[in-house]
C-alpha cells in the first residue's frame, strides 16, 4: 500500500512540475516585458523571449513575408486574375458612369487633387499665353516685312502691286472726269488765276474759266496715259514697294506700340480660348463622340495598359514602398500586450495542448520515478 502510494504521490509531483514548468514557460515568451534588476544586476531570462528579441523578430518577419509570402509574382499573378480585372473594369464603368451623370468637369477633379488647384492651373496658362506672345513680339520685332510675311502670299502681294498702276490711273481718271474733280480743279485755277497778279487775271479776258478747266483736265489724262509717266509711276510703286518690304517691324512699331499690340493680341487669345470655360466644362460634352467611343472600346484598351503598367513595374513599386520595413515598423508599434493577446488568441488551443502535454508528461516521469524508487 505504501509502495502504491509512493509512485502515485510521484506522479502526482511529476505532473504539476511539468505542466507548471510548460506554462511558465510559455509566458515567459512575454513575460516579463522589461528588464529586472536586483541588486544592480539584471536577473536571468528577463525581459522575456519575445520582448528581448523584438526588433530582430519583427525584421526577420517583415523579410518572411515580403520573400516568401507578398512576393512580386504573387502580386502580379493576383493581378492578372479574371477577378482582380472585373474589379477594375467596375471600377472604371462606375467612375464612366459618375463622371456622365453628374458632369463632372475638369476643375472638379483639379480642387480634388488639391484645392485651389484649377485658379493655378488658369493663371498659369494665361500668363504662358502672355509670356509666349510677348516673346514671340519681340523675336518678330526686329524682323522684316518680307520675313514676316509667307512665300505664298508675298507673290500674291507682287502681282497685286504690279497690277496697282493701271488701278490708280483709273481712279485718278474717274475722279478727274467727275463732277467733284471739276470743282476741285476749277477752284484751284481760280485760286491761282486771282493769286498770280495782272497778267495771270488777264487770261480770264481771253478764255472763260470752264474751257481753262476742260483743258487742264484733257492735259492731265493724256500726260497720265503718257507711256513715260507710265514708266515713271510704275517705278515709283516697285521702289516704295521694294523699300517698304525691307523695312524692319521696329521702323513701323515703338516699343510701346509693340507692347500694347502684344497686350491686345493675348487678351484676344485669352478670350477666344477662355480657360475657365474649358475648365468648368463636362468631360463627357468635350467631344461626345470620342467619349462614347471610350465607353464602347476605349475602356478596354485602358484596363489593359493599367494590367500591363502595374504587372511590369510590381517590382518598382515594392521597391518604393519598402514592405519588409513597413511590416517591421508596425510590429514595432504595436504594444507587447497587445502582441500578447494576437499571439494567444491565435496559438491558445495549442498552448493549452502543450500545457496538458507538460501534466502527462511530467506525470508519467513521476511514475516511472515512484516505481523504480519502490523497487530498488
Amino acid at each position: 500500500m505504501n509502495v502504491f502510494l509512493l509512485i502515485i504521490f510521484m506522479g502526482i509531483i511529476g505532473s504539476f512540475i511539468g505542466g507548471m514548468t510548460n506554462m511558465i514557460a510559455i509566458k515567459m515568451l512575454f513575460k516579463p516585458y522589461e528588464a529586472k534588476y536586483l541588486f544592480g544586476w539584471r536577473l536571468p531570462l528577463t525581459p522575456g523571449v519575445i520582448p528581448r528579441r523584438r526588433e530582430e523578430a519583427s525584421g526577420k518577419l517583415g523579410n518572411i513575408i515580403i520573400g516568401h509570402l507578398l512576393t512580386p509574382d504573387v502580386f502580379i499573378e493576383k493581378i492578372q486574375s479574371p477577378e482582380t480585372r472585373n474589379f477594375i473594369m467596375l471600377f472604371i464603368d462606375k467612375q464612366i458612369e459618375t463622371i456622365e451623370n453628374e458632369k463632372l468637369s475638369m476643375r472638379y477633379f483639379l480642387e480634388r487633387l488639391s484645392e485651389g488647384l484649377s485658379e493655378k492651373v488658369a493663371g498659369s496658362f494665361n500668363r504662358e499665353i502672355e509670356d509666349k506672345v510677348t516673346a514671340e513680339g519681340d523675336r518678330l520685332y526686329y524682323k522684316k516685312i518680307h520675313d514676316l510675311i509667307p512665300p505664298d502670299a508675298m507673290t500674291t502681294m507682287d502681282v497685286k502691286v504690279n497690277a496697282l498702276q493701271p488701278q490708280i490711273i483709273s481712279k485718278v481718271e474717274e475722279y478727274i472726269e467727275s463732277e467733284k474733280g471739276y470743282e476741285d480743279l476749277y477752284t484751284m485755277t481760280d485760286e491761282f488765276i486771282e493769286n498770280r497778279g495782272r497778267l495771270a487775271r488777264s487770261i480770264k479776258y481771253i478764255m472763260t474759266k470752264e474751257s481753262i478747266v476742260e483743258s487742264i483736265r484733257r492735259e492731265i489724262i493724256k500726260l497720265l496715259h503718257h507711256p513715260k509717266m507710265t514708266d515713271i509711276q510704275v517705278r515709283i510703286i516697285q521702289d516704295e514697294y521694294t523699300r517698304l518690304k525691307e523695312y524692319e517691324l521696329s521702323d513701323l512699331l515703338s516699343v510701346n506700340d509693340k507692347e500694347r499690340l502684344s497686350a491686345s493680341v493675348s487678351d484676344v487669345l485669352k478670350e477666344r480660348i477662355n480657360i475657365d470655360a474649358i475648365l468648368d466644362r463636362p468631360i463627357a460634352e468635350f467631344n461626345p463622340e470620342m467619349f462614347e467611343s471610350f465607353k464602347e472600346r476605349g475602356k478596354y484598351k485602358l484596363l489593359d495598359n493599367i494590367i500591363d503598367y502595374l504587372g511590369k513595374n510590381t517590382g518598382k513599386i515594392f521597391e518604393k514602398l519598402q514592405l519588409a520595413q513597413l511590416i517591421k515598423k508596425q510590429i514595432d508599434s504595436f504594444e507587447l500586450s497587445h502582441i500578447e493577446k494576437l499571439v494567444f488568441d491565435i496559438a491558445d488551443k495549442e498552448f493549452r495542448m502543450i500545457t496538458v502535454l507538460g501534466f502527462v508528461l511530467g506525470g508519467i516521469i513521476g511514475v516511472l520515478q515512484g516505481i523504480i524508487v519502490a523497487f530498488l
